[in-house]
């Protein structure tokens, strides 16, 4: 006895239109797609290869997710928290890199940033955080174990000092002036760590000063150390398929966090040369990076 296919059927097949929405993270959540049966055609998932300390999690979205806008940068995010265990804290704290360019606001389509389907994105972690921090800590900023050790001390300080502003209000000015400080060469600590064996981070000591000179500094250490790295490698990749990769990556991820999210840390505060000099640093950094992305896939 014959029937007639019902929308269950369809649904079961995975025939019926499957529009994508952002949800409330999902840890269980894979965007598993039902096996139907072999006369039906299944678009492909897109994928997305989220690497951290030379390790890729190849993870799969819905079918033109991306191309369509669908896929925000929250969603990466929640999915890089998800597949790499990180807690909350940590996941707000995590930085996306594609192309050397950070993704940062979580609403915004994926797409806009020029991440297709198979595209790398880079995740990093600011380097000796630990979720047994003080409260203290929940404030979301990219540093190092030092810089999270500094601004812990100097925001205890600094929140004794509100506390007392009460009673003296005479004292206002300092206690302000004295906040700034270590906001602004705070990030500075961290640039001795590299992720990169070999790559000495030593040049990008703390920048004291205003805008500009932080800027020289973070491009003399590019300059001087980096650069003529990438150089090499772009005139003269390794012949061997898996030291071309890791040398790759050791070099792009080394880039991306001492000379690129370095120049992001830098408040310009309205300083328009400043920012013209920045701009132009970031993107000659950028033009490195496509150099070194050039000749991996020679």
């Amino acid at each position: 006895m014959s029937r007639y296919i019902t929308s269950e059927d369809l649904e079961n097949h995975g025939v019926e239109g499957r529009e994508y929405k952002r949800e409330p993270v999902d840890r269980s959540r894979n965007y598993t797609r039902s096996t139907g049966g072999p006369s039906l055609v299944i678009d492909e998932d897109d994928i997305l290869l989220i690497k951290n300390k030379g390790i890729t999690y190849p993870e799969h979205f819905p079918a033109y997710s991306i191309g369509d806008g669908k896929l925000l940068v929250g969603d990466v995010r929640e999915r890089a928290q998800m597949v790499m265990k990180l807690s909350d804290r940590k996941a707000r704290k995590v930085k996306l890199l594609y192309k050397g360019r950070q993704l940062k606001i979580d609403d915004e389509p994926i797409c806009e940033f020029g991440v297709k389907n198979n595209s790398e994105i880079l995740v990093v972690l600011p380097d000796g955080d630990d979720d047994s921090s003080t409260e203290s800590s929940e404030e979301v900023v990219v540093v190092g174990s030092k810089d999270v050790e500094g601004g812990r001390s100097k925001k205890s300080k600094s929140g004794k000092k509100r506390r007392s502003k009460k009673k003296d209000r005479s004292s206002t000015s300092p206690r302000d002036s004295g906040h700034e400080v270590p906001r602004n060469d705070g990030p500075s600590a961290s640039r001795p760590q590299s992720p990169a064996s070999g790559i000495s981070g030593g040049s990008a000591a703390a920048a004291p000063g205003g805008p500009i000179e932080k800027l020289n500094t973070i491009k003399s250490h590019f300059t001087t150390q980096l650069l003529p790295l990438c150089l090499q490698y772009t005139a003269n990749p390794p012949s061997d398929p898996k030291k071309r990769v890791d040398e790759h990556r050791r070099l792009s991820e080394t880039v991306m966090q001492q000379v690129l999210l370095k120049l992001d840390e830098v408040e310009t505060n309205g300083n328009e040369d400043a920012r013209a000099k920045r701009k132009e640093l970031v993107r000659m950094v950028q033009d490195v990076l496509k150099g070194l992305d050039d000749a991996k896939g020679s």
